[in-house]
Formats: C-alpha cells, sequence, structure tokens
C-alpha cells in the first residue's frame, strides 16, 4: 500500500474512579497522547501511555509533546509505503528505541489502519472472539478496609488470581489481608500474586518473602529497587518466592542489555507492559529470550485507556500460555473510550464492531 499517510496528536486526561495507590505514591489522573493515522479515508488509532516518574521516555508534557511532534513531523513527510513502514519503524525513527510508549502507539496506528477489518489489530483467536484470556484481579494499596472491599468484590466477580499492591502502607497490616484471604482460600481455590514495585529493602525484603512463602504467594513483583542488581540476583537464587522483574526491564533498550539482565539474574518471571518495555517489537523480543531461558512471563497493562488495553490484549492473544495475564479492564476511569473488550469470571473477551 502506497499512500500519503497523515499522523496527527491530540493529548486526553482521564480522571480515576478512586486515588489508586502505589509504592510511588496516589494516582488520580491518567495522561495520554492518542497518535491518529489518516488516509485514504480511513483511520487507525495509537495510544502512547506514559506513568509519570516511571516512563523512562517522559520527562515533561513539553519534552514529550515536542518529541511526538518530531517524529510525526518526520513520519509526514515519509514515502515509505505504510506496510513496509510498520515493519522498519527502527530504521526509519532509530532514536524510537529510547521512546517506548510513542512506538507502542505507532505501532498500533499502523496496525489499526493496515488491518482489512476494523477493530482487528492482531489476527488471533482471542482477537477474532473465539477465545478468552484469564487475567488477575487488582488489589489496590490503601486504608486495609478498602482493600478487604476490593478483595470480596473481586472474588465474587469469579477471579481465581488476585494481584495485591504492597510496600506503601504498613507490612503488618498488608499482611494480615493476605493472611485473612488465605485463611478463607487456599491456594487450591485462589493464586496470590503481589506487586512490591521495588518496596522493599535488603534489611527487611527476607523477613517479608519467608511471610509471603508461608501464605502460598505465586510470586512476587519487583521486590527491590532496580539498582539492587546482586541481591535480585540473590533473591532469585534462593527462590523464597518466585520473583518476577518489571521495573527491572525498563533500562534495557539493546538485545546486548535484555540478555545481561536475563542472564545475570536469573528470574522465574518477567512481566511485561508494552508502553514500557520496548512497544509491540520490544515486547516480542522479551518474549522470545525469556523462552529460550525457561523463564515466564505474562503480560499487562500500565494504565492505559480502553484503545492501549485492547490493543494489548490482542497482542497477548497472539501467545499460548497457561498463566493469567496481567490486563487492566478498563474500569479504572471515570470516563474511557468504546472498546470491544468484555470481562466476566476473570475472563477477558474480545468482540469486533460488527460482532458487538
Amino acid at each position: 500500500m502506497d499512500v500519503s499517510p497523515i499522523f496527527t496528536v491530540q493529548k486526553h486526561e482521564l480522571a480515576f474512579n478512586f486515588p489508586a495507590g502505589t509504592s510511588r505514591g496516589v494516582l488520580s489522573t491518567k495522561k495520554l497522547w492518542l497518535i491518529t493515522l489518516s488516509a485514504e479515508g480511513k483511520q487507525g488509532i495509537g495510544e502512547c501511555s506514559i506513568i509519570e516518574g516511571l516512563s523512562p521516555d517522559y520527562i515533561n508534557d513539553a519534552q514529550y509533546e515536542q518529541q511526538l511532534s518530531d517524529f510525526v513531523l518526520r513520519l509526514n513527510q515519509c514515502s515509505i509505503p505504510l506496510d513496509h513502514l510498520l515493519f522498519t519503524l527502527d530504521e526509519f525513527l532509530p532514536e524510537l528505541t529510547y521512546f517506548p510508549s510513542i512506538r507502542f502507539g505507532l505501532e498500533c496506528a499502523l496496525r489499526a489502519f493496515l488491518s482489512p477489518v476494523p477493530g482487528l489489530l492482531f489476527n488471533n483467536s482471542f482477537a477474532r472472539g473465539e477465545r478468552a484470556i484469564p487475567i488477575n484481579g487488582l488489589i489496590w494499596m490503601g486504608a486495609p478496609e478498602w482493600m478487604q472491599d476490593q478483595v470480596a468484590k473481586k472474588i465474587k466477580e469469579g477471579y481465581s488470581v488476585l494481584k495485591f499492591k504492597i510496600g506503601a502502607i504498613d507490612w503488618k497490616q498488608e499482611y494480615e489481608i493476605i493472611q485473612q484471604v488465605r485463611k478463607h482460600f487456599g491456594p487450591e481455590l485462589l493464586t496470590i500474586r503481589v506487586d512490591a514495585n521495588g518496596g522493599f529493602t535488603a534489611t527487611n525484603v527476607r523477613q517479608i518473602l519467608n511471610e509471603l512463602r508461608d501464605l502460598s504467594v505465586h510470586s512476587i513483583e519487583q521486590p527491590v529497587a532496580v539498582k539492587e542488581i546482586d541481591l535480585l540476583a540473590a533473591l532469585c537464587q534462593e527462590a523464597i518466592v518466585p520473583i518476577a522483574l518489571d521495573e527491572s526491564l525498563i533500562p534495557c533498550y539493546t538485545l546486548a542489555e535484555k540478555v545481561a539482565l536475563l542472564d545475570r539474574v536469573c528470574p522465574q518471571y518477567i512481566i511485561l507492559k508494552p508502553s514500557l518495555h520496548g512497544g509491540i517489537s520490544g515486547t516480542k523480543s522479551w518474549i522470545d529470550l525469556a523462552t529460550e531461558r525457561g523463564i515466564g512471563w505474562w503480560m499487562t497493562s500500565a494504565l492505559e485507556s480502553n484503545i492501549g488495553l485492547t490493543a494489548i490484549a490482542q497482542f497477548a492473544g497472539e501467545y499460548d500460555f497457561t498463566l493469567p495475564q496481567g490486563l487492566g479492564t478498563g474500569g479504572l476511569f471515570a470516563t474511557n473510550f468504546n472498546c470491544g473488550l468484555s470481562l466476566n469470571q476473570g475472563l477477558l473477551t474480545h468482540y469486533l464492531p460488527e460482532h458487538g
């Protein structure tokens, strides 16, 4: 296909339904930029989603929007056919390697535009509505009573896997909440994951891991900070609780950096967020390397709107996996974009517009 594409960008801000607590602070709004590709009466939209203080390609709005404008200007002057551009983006815009959220948005806009079926970025059984993806229910940090209410709601909704955000409030309170859940739901009924977002230190992490092991916790994401490479490697070797790397993947852009991290730390799992970990192409690279090394993985969203979430879910549908994924549900925000996703009993399904 040889067309003259027109890329445009528009900023949006979504409000959370509740203050979303993490070990990095409380989130109340979410910024995102939509890249729209228009040509010959067709349109494709991709989401550039950032998390302030975490996204490696975002410093402030002015810097980010300037970078977006630069990429869009160059793309609008590009004469490469779109179907070739999708697979040569890194050659045409080599700086994209260091802008994973923008890379993801551009890849999605191109895929959406080039698809012969509206809404189908990937042609797989999930995207076609023939298969469901099991996901975990997310328990946000907050007052103990509120966290307990979240647990009760998620279990009533039929989730068999819950992920607890931990490391921000008093650990004793967090432990007691998980302990109460485990008393009522054994590991054969409920899988429990926890995400510390690097919130623990060398002085307390092993004690906490031992307590989590006593509760038959499946895994812990990023128990200590990214810079604690030797400690992470030791914890993975000890395997008190299986370790999943998340934020540690962010600074790794090249193949050599990815290989070095995985071979040094040897985690049991890696958690993949396309907006943070290299877009679609970068995430594929991580999956290939993990598979070669026998490292488990699951994919998750990074607070995207329904537009980005749908793209990530369809991308996850490209793979056969047994582990429930970490995908969001789109229900975090007071307002959101329409999408073809539905959730029932912890299973995410997708329907195409003509089938909806």
